[in-house]
This record gives C-alpha cells, structure tokens and sequence, in this order.
C-alpha cells in the first residue's frame, strides 16, 4: 500500500513535469514557425524589388533603342518614352522614361585601313567613291577617308509606376557615319 501512494504521488508531479514540458515544446515550435513565416516574407520582398529593378532596366534600354531607331541626330532633343513592359494595357506596368538631349561626344576621322572594300556602305568613303587597289607594296592606306564617326550618348533613366522606388540608368554610346567635315 505505501508503494502505491508513493507511486501516486511521483504520477502527479510528473503530470505537472510533462504539462510544463509539453507547453516549452510548444513555445519553441511558435517561434520556429514564426521565424520561419518571417524569412519567407523577407524573402518575398527581395524578389519583388529584385523584379522592379530589372523590369526598370529593361525599360530604360528599350527607350534607349527607341531613339536609335529614330533619326536622332537630325535635330537631338530630350524626350520621354512610355513603355509597356508587359503588353498590358494597365497603368502598374507603364514606365515613363526620360531621355535628356543626346550628346554629340567627339567627332573621329575614319581611317582608309579601317574600311572594308567589300562593304558597300565603306565605297563612298574612298577618293574616287570606289575601292582603290593601286597594286604597289606600301602605298599609302593609312590616311583619312572621306567619311567620319560622330560619337553619340544616350542616357535613358526609368522609374518604376506608382513611385516603387526602383530607378534605372541606361547609357549607350553610339557612332554615327557622316561626311568628313561635319561637326558636333
């Protein structure tokens, strides 16, 4: 009989052991899986941002391509491209891209050695309007031709809709062909 009390006894404090034990594995557990929710929203954010600033880039270097596609060096003036960047229709993907003036950076001479005689668009640079093939070793190649490049920088800077945060630069240099003689 005094073996079963005792036993009694020592059942119920471990009652109350396993309770508290069972209530700190619990607690732990919470934490785990709030941490865990934490993480994955961290997570989310990142991504989010990270998609932000690339859809930004894309949208700068479409602008970009955009006023190389026009005869910008007629008459260079700032403008602003609008860019779906998804095709929707929908303001939340509509960027508005800005593009200062492009800048004339330099005007270069192009070298008859840098021609190509089998390029028809090079023909008009040489003396005569064609190919000179003279025959002698050592002729003089090394001059100027009758074409130069004018060095051309386009800078394009999107800014995600709705004020996201995310802005993007695009700088793209271009060489342009013109008569020798023309200047920026």
């Amino acid at each position: 009989m005094i073996t079963t009390k005792l036993a009694l006894r020592s059942a119920r404090r471990q009652n109350g052991a396993t309770l508290l034990m069972a209530m700190v594995f619990m607690l732990l557990l919470t934490l785990i899986v709030s941490s865990a929710i934490k993480a994955t929203n961290v997570n989310v954010k990142v991504v989010g941002n990270m998609q932000l600033q690339k859809e930004s880039e894309a949208a700068a270097l479409h602008a970009v391509e955009t006023i190389l596609s026009t005869p910008f060096t007629a008459a260079p003036a700032a403008s602003s491209v609008v860019v779906d960047i998804n095709d929707s229709g929908q303001t939340g993907s509509t960027y508005i891209v800005s593009v200062p003036t492009p800048a004339c950076a330099s005007v270069k001479a192009i070298k008859l050695t840098e021609l190509d005689a089998a390029n028809s668009d090079d023909i008009p640079c040489y003396a005569s309007g064609a190919a000179q093939n003279t025959g002698i070793a050592g002729a003089d190649t090394g001059g100027d031709s009758l074409c130069s490049n004018t060095n051309w920088e386009i800078t394009a800077t999107a800014t995600t809709p709705a004020g996201g945060g995310a802005t993007a630069t695009a700088h793209q240099g271009v060489a342009v062909r013109v008569p020798v003689g023309t200047s920026c």
